[in-house]
């Protein structure tokens, strides 16, 4: 196999997923907002930082911080 083939097949298969990745947490930040536990205030994440919030293995739930008291726990999203 050609090694510039490759690359070009590399390249292509990063781009579409960095565009999947854009899309998804587009559509999420735009349709969610957490809760915190402890101030019970709502907010919503940048798209940035819902990217890399971190999974917890149960379905809709992240690790974030609350902007508002600082609590940095697990929380469920809810749909707007």
């Amino acid at each position: 196999m050609n090694p510039i083939l490759g690359l070009l097949q590399t390249i292509i298969i990063v781009a579409f997923m960095f565009i999947f990745i854009y899309k998804y947490t587009d559509i999420r930040t735009k349709n969610t907002h957490f809760v915190c536990p402890c101030c019970h205030s709502c907010f919503k994440l940048t798209k940035f930082n819902f990217a890399f919030a971190l999974k917890t293995g149960v379905i809709n739930e992240r690790v974030v911080t609350c902007p508002v008291c600082g609590y940095k726990g697990r929380m469920t999203f809810l749909n707007d």
